[in-house]
C-alpha cells in the first residue's frame, strides 16, 4: 500500500506539472538559459574554492547576460514583475562578484545559488517550465534514498525496506520524465546519456538489493547513485 501510494502520488505530481507547462518566448528563453549555464559554471569552481575561476565565470555571465537583455522583445521588457526579477537576479550576481573578489568564496556561492530564485519564481508563477526544472525534481526524489547512504538502513524491517523500494520506484519515475523531457539535442548528447542511463540502471537495481537484504551493495550503488546525481544537475540542472 505505501508503495502504491508513493508512485500514485509522484504520477499525479508530474501530471500536474506537465499540464500546466508553457513555453518560454525565444528572447527570454535564451536569456535564462545562458544565465543558467554560465551560474553552474561558476557555482562550481566556488564549490570547490576556486575563487579566481569563480569571478572569470561570474564576469562571463554578466556580458552574457547584459548581450541577452538587449535582445529582449518589448513585451517581454514591459512584464513589471519580470523586470523586478531581472533587477533582483542582477543585484545578486553582482554581490557574488563583490563577494568573490573580497576573498569570501562561501558567502559568493550562496549568493550565485539566490540568484536562481527571482527568475524561477516569475516563471513558476506563470507556468513556463525548462527542462532544468525536471533535473531539480529528479534531485528533490532521489534525496529521500540519499538519506539511506548517511545513515545505513536496517533491510531485515519490512516498513523500512518497503520505504526505500518506494522511494527508488519514485526516482525511476522522475529519471524516466527526465528522459522524455530533455531537448532532442541534449536526451542525444553523450555526456547526458551516459549519466541519466548510468544513474537510471543503477536505482533500477535496488529493489533486488533490498529483497536480498544486501546492506554492503545497497551502499554501494546509493554512493554511485549520488555521483550520477551531482553531475546530471551540475551539468543540466
Amino acid at each position: 500500500m505505501v508503495r502504491t501510494l508513493a508512485i500514485v502520488a509522484t504520477l499525479q505530481a508530474l501530471l500536474c506539472a506537465g499540464a500546466l507547462a508553457r513555453e518560454l518566448p525565444p528572447d527570454l528563453r535564451a536569456l535564462i538559459e545562458g544565465f543558467q549555464a554560465h551560474r553552474r559554471v561558476a557555482a562550481g569552481y566556488l564549490r570547490t574554492h576556486n575563487g579566481d575561476l569563480g569571478a572569470v565565470e561570474i564576469e562571463r555571465l554578466r556580458e552574457r547576460w547584459s548581450a541577452d537583455r538587449r535582445k529582449l522583445t518589448p513585451a517581454s521588457a514591459a512584464d513589471a514583475p519580470l523586470a523586478a526579477a531581472l533587477a533582483r537576479t542582477e543585484g545578486l550576481v553582482a554581490d557574488s562578484l563583490k563577494a568573490v573578489d573580497g576573498g569570501d568564496v562561501e558567502r559568493a556561492r550562496a549568493l550565485l545559488e539566490d540568484a536562481a530564485k527571482p527568475l524561477d519564481a516569475w516563471r513558476k508563477s506563470n507556468g513556463f517550465r525548462l527542462f532544468s526544472d525536471c533535473i531539480a525534481e529528479m534531485t528533490a526524489a532521489y534525496e529521500r534514498l540519499d538519506g539511506y547512504r548517511r545513515s545505513r538502513p536496517d533491510l531485515a524491517d519490512r516498513p523500512t525496506a518497503e520505504r526505500i523500494v518506494s522511494y527508488a520506484e519514485g526516482a525511476v519515475a522522475a529519471l524516466d520524465r527526465c528522459n522524455r523531457e530533455a531537448p532532442a539535442d541534449v536526451r542525444r548528447e553523450p555526456e547526458f546519456r551516459r549519466l541519466l542511463d548510468g544513474m537510471l540502471g543503477s536505482v533500477r537495481q535496488i529493489p533486488e538489493a533490498v529483497g536480498t537484504r544486501d546492506a554492503a551493495r545497497l551502499h554501494r550503488l546509493l554512493i554511485e547513485q549520488r555521483s550520477f546525481e551531482r553531475l546530471l544537475a551540475f551539468r543540466f540542472g
